[in-house]
């Protein structure tokens, strides 16, 4: 697949997968707005319902108290020396005649008019009554339905002051009772003028029966903005409210004449509330974005992985090429040089020899290139089956020394061993740890500088054995290291184009490792060395 695209693909998707998350994530901004609207909607109809209903039951328990009296003349006179004990009140009462039109005829009504006025407050009070003549009903009472007579004056007289100072009494009393109601709301406090106990009762009945269960606060602030402060503990009337951040609503608001006072409700679990009734679309549209990002996620790893197989397949062969050339191109040289018949005539057995070496030398090369492609194939098939036989750690290691010394002492280097006293028995397969020791001590020579220096050491320690290879050579750069031991893998040697290899060596080391339950690991510094550790345990 070619780079660019590989590009034109992951530009696409990622443009696809903003573009998803943006609608989602728009979506449930929407609806977030729109559920928080309902909500505010919900809250303010309700308080609106608490200060109406807290109004007509203020007006109710205030007028109750003259409603349940009795219009006895002493009462009404208690009533009307404690008003003009306070403040003169002007009162008046007037009557005048008036015609009422009643079954074909004209009836004579008195029509009574009371008026209270208080200087203090400035409060006009006014009642008016409307009743029928006295005259009228003397002369109903006397049988007047027929033949006409004429009404007793005594009778008349009885009846007119008995009714007219009854009806005085009536309209006097109501004046006196809607002065003294008016002059009560004008000059209380705001904490007395307001049971908070039974305004809290309304809040609470009100919430309730609107299904706005949710925890709350609430304060009452008058026209300066200044906390009304009342007697009653009421654990829900808070004064560390911030009233820039409440919902405000009058209370009286049918009275427009008195003080204006203003109820401040606070909701702390508003965002609770909100997320509660959207829970379920958001956990969907939760889900669905992670979905897609996974989606995304996995299809991006497999394009990378696909890209990297690639480069892999392509580095592989390349390297496998290479390798398998030089061993073929040698056993072809020596073949061609044994087939020519002047050299065959006239050679002995010392001249043949040296091109029958090569020969062999090189196949086994290239059995051994052959030999670490099919392991790799089988470890990761899983098709590896190990022994599990006594061998002893210092001999195999030894014995891998010796014939790599054999190999640095030509060219200057040096290994240098250092074996821990003693046997060191384990169990093991001879061949798959043989194998791990000799990559360890390849892959130290391969990657030293012009002069090989390698140690090689082992020791003992708690109940385990440790097999260390430390070598001088150019080193593994940090961001390499987690890498090292993936299949295929080379690490990237700049100028070094003579490092041989499939890039088999280390990852097969790390599956024998893993299948033995032992512990390998690497500390590298670039440009210094590098240090590779096999921890065995001695009882597996």
């Amino acid at each position: 697949m070619k780079k660019l695209s590989i590009r034109y693909i992951v530009g696409l998707t990622s443009f696809a997968l903003v573009v998803l998350v943006s609608l989602q994530l728009y979506q449930a901004n929407e609806l977030y707005i729109q559920t928080s609207y309902e909500l505010n909607k919900q809250i303010e109809n309700v308080i609106s319902q608490v200060v109406i209903r807290h109004e007509k039951a203020s007006d109710f328990r205030r007028y109750s108290t003259f409603l349940d009296q009795d219009f006895s003349g002493q009462y009404r006179s208690a009533l009307k020396q404690e008003f003009q004990s306070l403040v003169p009140v002007q009162e008046s009462v007037s009557i005048r005649d008036t015609f009422i039109r009643v079954d074909g005829r004209d009836a004579k009504y008195l029509f009574i008019t009371g008026k209270s006025y208080d200087s203090i407050s400035d409060v006009t009070s006014q009642h008016s009554v409307l009743a029928r003549d006295v005259s009228e009903l003397s002369y109903l009472l006397q049988g007047g339905g027929g033949k006409e007579k004429e009404p007793s004056d005594e009778f008349g007289y009885q009846l007119d002051k008995r009714v007219i100072t009854n009806l005085f009494k009536k309209s006097k009393y109501i004046n006196e009772m809607m002065t003294t109601a008016f002059r009560s709301a004008y000059y209380i406090e705001a904490s007395e003028r307001i049971d908070i106990v039974f305004l809290d009762s309304i809040i609470s009945t009100t919430f309730k029966s609107e299904n706005l269960d949710t925890k709350f606060s609430y304060v009452i602030t008058d026209e300066e903005g200044e906390f009304v402060r009342f007697n009653s503990d009421v654990k829900r009337y808070s004064e560390d409210i911030d009233t820039t951040k409440t919902f405000d609503v009058r209370l009286f608001p049918g009275n427009i004449f008195d003080e204006e006072l203003t109820l401040h409700f606070n909701f702390p679990n508003r965002q609770s509330v909100l997320f509660s009734e959207m829970w379920l679309t958001l956990t969907v549209s939760i889900l669905l974005i992670i979905l897609i990002v996974i989606s995304f996620y996995l299809l991006f790893k497999v394009i990378y992985n696909q890209k990297h197989l690639a480069e892999v397949k392509n580095d592989f062969i390349s390297n496998m090429t290479h390798e398998f050339k030089t061993p073929i191109s040698t056993i072809s040289l020596a073949c061609e040089a044994l087939g020519d018949k002047d050299m065959v005539e006239n050679a002995d057995a010392d001249t043949i020899s040296p091109f029958v070496k090569m020969i062999k030398d090189e196949n086994k090369r290239l059995s051994g290139l052959v030999e670490s492609i099919l392991q790799s194939a089988i470890i990761e098939k899983g098709e590896l089956k190990m022994k599990n036989e006594p061998l002893e750690l210092n001999e195999i290691v030894s014995s891998v020394v010796s014939k790599a010394k054999m190999r640095v002492t030509a060219t200057g280097g040096k290994i240098t061993l250092e074996q821990a006293a003693g046997l060191m028995p384990f169990k093991g397969d001879l061949m798959h740890t043989t194998n791990v020791v000799s990559n360890l001590i390849d892959n130290a020579i391969k990657y030293s500088k012009d002069k090989v220096d390698i140690t090689v050491s082992t020791e003992k320690q708690d109940g385990q054995y440790i097999f260390t290879v430390t070598d001088k050579g150019i080193g593994i750069k940090n961001e390499y290291l987690d890498r090292i031991f993936d299949k295929l893998y080379r690490v990237p040697t700049g100028n070094v184009h003579d490092v041989k290899g499939f890039g088999l060596g280390l990852s097969y080391v790390k599956a024998i490792v893993d299948l033995k339950g032992w512990e390998i690991n690497v500390k590298s510094k670039f440009g210094e060395g590098s240090t590779f550790t096999v921890i065995i345990n001695k009882n597996d």
